[in-house]
């Protein structure tokens, strides 16, 4: 049933380079009354380079993901995407993992605004590496933010927010998950709240941080490091990015380089060797000494060249 005291109908175009996102949002917008007309993705899957044969892969799960009847856009660059969204005659943007700005034509299109999900609980960790710098900083509660959009990143007024807690053991794919269990819980409110004409609330400019591209030297693991920092290197990484892509932590390990993808902290006694030591192997996971305790480096793959 549409939301009391709002027009059903609304005619929704969703931006998004998140499979979840496409098939959660519009099954839960649709469950309100309200119809996605498209789901928006930039040509580069990740908003900052070419398709390779990882981003074809993750468009094609966005193509899978996206119910019956929604239309996927793909825009080639981001002077085209005004005027393709302007042909869809939206009453309402929604952004969530979309990484390109919207310009102020883009903004001015729907009767109703824009409205984005960013994965931080704002002001704090504006910009394109929220999650990745607060697991970096080793937080201990993420968070997520709904709220209007406008010239700036991350910076409109706030309409919902939500926080979690989140553990040494939680891998990038449990994170995710808690992250659209929020955003799942928070959805319904911000529609009611829009459909009012809610403006939502000024953020506190004050106690505003950054969350830059990460530097590239932060990707390469020094094994003298503790187990747990460098654990922590590894999770944050998976959640950040560089300009010209994402990309892995990395190290020396056994003679080679190696893109670190996910470690799992040692629960046994504590043997002595020097960092960077391989200790054990055990299927294709590798025990590797810290410089306090050993780490399991449960995924890897060679680095690039």
């Amino acid at each position: 049933m549409p939301t009391s005291g709002a027009a059903p109908g609304w005619r929704i175009v969703l931006l998004t380079v998140a499979p979840a996102v496409a098939h959660d949002f519009t099954l839960a917008l649709r469950a309100q009354g309200h119809d996605v007309v498209a789901l928006v993705v930039p040509a580069g899957i990740r908003g900052l380079r070419p398709l390779d044969m990882e981003g074809w892969a993750e468009l094609g799960r966005l193509f899978e993901a996206a119910p019956p009847s929604v239309d996927v856009l793909l825009v080639s660059e981001r002077a085209h995407l005004t005027p393709r969204l302007a042909g869809l005659k939206p009453d309402l943007l929604l952004c969530f993992f979309f990484p390109w700005r919207l310009p102020p034509e883009a903004l001015a299109l729907a009767r109703l605004g824009a409205v984005n999900v960013h994965p931080s609980l704002l002001p704090r960790y504006r910009g394109p590496c929220p999650l990745g710098w607060a697991l970096r900083e080793d937080a201990r509660e993420l968070g997520l933010t709904f709220h209007r959009m406008d010239a700036s990143f991350d910076t409109g007024p706030v309409l919902a927010q939500g926080a979690f807690p989140v553990t040494d053991e939680d891998t990038e794919e449990v994170v995710f998950e808690k992250l659209m269990l929020a955003s799942r819980r928070l959805l319904p409110g911000v529609v009611e709240r829009v459909a009012r004409g809610d403006v939502g609330e000024q953020q506190a400019g004050a106690d505003a941080t950054f969350a830059p591209f990460f530097e590239p030297a932060y990707r390469d693991i020094d094994w003298r490091d503790s187990a747990r920092s460098v654990h922590l290197k590894v999770r944050a990484c998976r959640f950040a990015g560089w300009r010209g892509g994402r990309g892995d932590a990395r190290a020396r390990l056994d003679g080679r380089w190696v893109r670190v993808q996910r470690t799992r902290m040692w629960r046994g006694e504590k043997p002595c060797a020097e960092p960077g030591t391989l200790l054990a192997r055990q299927g294709d996971e590798l025990l590797v000494q810290c410089g306090d305790t050993p780490l399991w480096v449960v995924s890897h793959a060679p680095e690039e060249a």
